[in-house]
């Protein structure tokens, strides 16, 4: 029943017209019609009809055939110049083929109905021309979406074009003036990652730093160690040309389309570190970082360079709820990691994080508190969702008495322990 209300509240915002010059015709197509959703209007000649459509809004119109001064085909003649869109239907008691003719190839009627009518049938063929403006209407306004939606699609891929080129240009001529000093080249790339509002210079030491202790666990030499933990800081350069929506949403919540995009991020890191010839290692690693551990294309120094790094950082972005909504600890961030362990992960390098778990206690977390620590005031930082990705309050809201009793009544109802992330002053 609702389904079917639904699909006649569809044309409760159009109208029709019907056109007669028999009274007695007019109010036999009001009865028929008064029950419908749609507006009903009546003209009693062709004159007054095409009157009405100037002053009036008419999706579809009923008329006779035989009409005194203008017929019914001469009357849909004019429709079909004047208001094209209009829906045409003639109704005839005179079934002779002259007239049939005449209405379909000068009114371009689009259905022809034989008086007296079948009530069914006629109020079936309305609709069902009603039916169709609908849907001309919907691909006309669909059509408008797409192109504009082509037309932004396009602006934005310019503009990332533009942001490449300009961001490449200005790390290729700093890289240029400081290529006597390796150190400095060095601290200038990760002074890109350090102020970009969606990145974090934080994440970036973490990832550094955790990455050189492996590899020195690990036995390398000095030189690989420092392309290792240099790496580690600058994992995350490919990223500058994202868009900000895939650098802040975490992984998993991402669409595939937005993946991809993501873990193609080497290609813009490559482009960057190119003219730094001395970073050329560092560079080989960041590129890769997103292949698996089991590439044959690589060397096995490379690869494990690149096995180091990428236990590394994402260990980290397991910490910081940059692969699942959630910041998990460091006991559940190494189960995580362990789940494909000698596939996405090498073993190797796991099995010195679990022999040596103080090489990452130092490795921020960004610890959430529960619900009934909340205050009014207190700033959202990250968007908090469910545990089926649903968003529960988006970043930046400012909490309040109502809000917080909310997020609790919510806990007690799904069975489901929230963790908060608070923006600190």
């Amino acid at each position: 029943m609702l389904e079917k209300e639904g699909e006649l509240n569809l044309y409760s915002d159009m109208t029709i017209l019907c056109v007669d010059d028999e009274d007695s015709i007019l109010r036999s197509l009001q009865r028929l019609f008064h029950r419908k959703t749609y507006r009903v209007l009546v003209a009693q000649s062709a004159e007054q009809a095409l009157l009405v459509m100037q002053n009036e809004p008419v999706n579809l119109i009923i008329s006779d055939m035989r009409m005194p001064k203008m017929d019914g085909a001469q009357l849909l003649q004019q429709v079909s110049e004047l208001h094209p869109e209009i829906y045409r239907i003639i109704l005839s008691g005179y079934a002779d083929f002259e007239s049939t003719v005449a209405a379909i190839n000068l009114g371009k009627t689009h259905r022809f109905i034989n008086k007296p009518w079948n009530n069914n049938e006629l109020i079936s063929v309305v609709e069902e021309g009603l039916e169709k403006i609908v849907l001309k209407q919907e691909n006309t306004r669909l059509k408008l979406i797409i192109e504009q939606k082509s037309a932004q699609l396009e602006l934005w891929n310019q503009e990332l074009e533009d942001k490449i080129s300009l961001r490449t240009k200005q790390i290729h001529k700093a890289l240029k003036i400081n290529e006597r000093n390796n150190k400095a080249s060095d601290k200038m790339l990760f002074n890109f990652i350090a102020i970009n509002p969606n990145l974090s210079g934080d994440f970036a030491r973490n990832v550094g730093r955790l990455a050189g202790r492996l590899a020195n666990k690990l036995g390398l030499d000095k030189q690989e160690i420092n392309d290792i933990r240099l790496a580690g800081l600058l994992t995350e350069i490919g990223m500058l040309a994202l868009d900000p929506l895939i650098c802040s949403t975490p992984f998993n919540l991402l669409n595939y389309e937005q993946q991809k995009e993501f873990l193609l991020q080497g290609d813009t890191a490559k482009q960057i570190l190119s003219p730094a010839q001395h970073l050329n290692n560092v560079r080989d690693i960041i590129t890769h970082q997103y292949q698996l551990v089991s590439d044959e294309s690589l060397t096995e120094k490379l690869k494990m360079a690149i096995n180091i790094v990428v236990v590394a950082r994402d260990y980290c972005r397991f910490a910081n709820g940059r692969i699942l909504q959630e910041n998990l600890d460091h006991i559940h961030i190494r189960i995580e990691l362990n789940k494909e362990k000698g596939t996405k992960y090498a073993e190797e390098v796991l099995n010195i994080l679990k022999e040596h778990p103080e090489l990452a206690e130092d490795i921020s977390l960004e610890r959430g508190i529960t619900t009934q620590q909340l205050t009014p005031g207190m700033l959202l930082k990250y968007n908090l969702y469910t545990t089926n990705h649903l968003l529960i309050l988006a970043e930046g809201h400012e909490f309040t008495q109502s809000s917080i009793d909310n997020l609790i009544e919510y806990e007690k109802n799904q069975k489901q322990v929230l963790s908060v992330v608070i923006e600190m002053p």
